[in-house]
């Protein structure tokens, strides 16, 4: 029977791909590792790497073990944090995925949960949608604030939508630019536009890419970044305009014009977590603590409906 130990020293190695350094982040010695790592392999009978001098790579049955032993050691950790939570109050670790469009709000959730919970241990991870999709199977994430809430049944995920909020045009405010003295402005207009781009697996640059096709406009990406704060640095100095969630153009930071699209293309954020995982006690308190918070009111047309 594979243990624990085995799994967490294979997962060390598929990691880094470099028995010395895995060694190093266990703090165990390097030939002990490598001998627990043959032991597993006599043990299934399967190569789980393909060694030569001069690197160690994943051969395929480990890749397929690496997927198991994943979620096998986010359960264990899970195990244990779950009996914690019950024997001495609330109490853990929650690894909490967030989309940096609802920083803002998420920052004023965060802020009085933790005072609320000290004993709890918050993992704040930004990233993407699909690296939180992945991240939510895998066990890598208890929970996340994804940027769609619709089409994510296929995750096996647990869904609240936390409300919906238009996408804005943000420029420099000069004049003779495309949108000088406009409020409004049609998305075609874009067309031959420098525009700020979000990279693949952005669920915000999926709908813009989607918004400005359908209205037949293809606008220059000069540059592309996934972080809306550089977006808006690029914008307020005139080299791009970018479009963004409106409570992310409207929060302080560098003097940018905001103007509504025509199409005005919106954007439905979400909570999610497995629905194949029973949430230890921390993460069910914060994920009734996000749904049941009025931080989220400010999203225009918010559905505070549970799903």
């Amino acid at each position: 029977m594979i243990s624990s130990r085995q799994l967490e020293y294979f997962q060390a190695v598929a990691r880094e791909l470099h028995f010395t350094r895995a060694a190093e982040s266990l703090r165990v010695a390097q030939p002990a590792l490598s001998q627990q790592i043959r032991r597993l392999e006599r043990q299934l009978g399967l190569v789980l790497f393909e060694r030569n001098n001069h690197r160690v790579a994943l051969a395929p049955a480990g890749a397929a073990l690496l997927e198991h032993a994943e979620r096998i050691l986010a359960d264990l950790v899970a195990v244990e944090e779950e009996m914690l939570g019950w024997a001495g109050g609330v109490r853990g670790r929650i690894r909490l995925g967030a989309a940096r469009g609802v920083m803002v709000q998420l920052a004023q959730v965060l802020a009085v949960y933790c005072r609320n919970y000290p004993a709890v241990e918050v993992e704040l991870r930004e990233q993407n949608t699909e690296e939180m999709l992945t991240g939510l199977g895998a066990g890598r994430l208890d929970v996340a604030t994804l940027a769609v809430s619709q089409g994510l049944d296929q995750h096996r995920l647990a869904v609240h939508p936390l409300g919906e909020e238009p996408l804005v045009l943000i420029t420099a405010d000069v004049a003779g630019g495309p949108s000088a003295g406009r409020d409004w402005m049609r998305v075609a207009d874009l067309d031959q536009v420098d525009l700020v781009s979000y990279p693949p697996g952005s669920a915000i640059g999926e709908i813009i890419r989607a918004t400005l096709a359908e209205a037949g406009a293809a606008p220059r990406l000069r540059f592309e970044s996934r972080e809306y704060s550089t977006a808006r640095i690029l914008a307020s100095a005139g080299l791009a305009a970018a479009i963004m969630p409106r409570s992310v153009a409207q929060a302080p930071g560098p003097a940018v014009h905001l103007v509504r699209l025509d199409p005005e293309p919106v954007w439905r954020p979400s909570l999610a977590w497995s629905s194949a995982r029973r949430p230890t006690p921390a993460v069910r308190t914060f994920i009734d603590f996000v749904v049941n918070h009025p931080a989220f009111s400010s999203l225009a047309g918010g559905d505070n409906s549970s799903d």
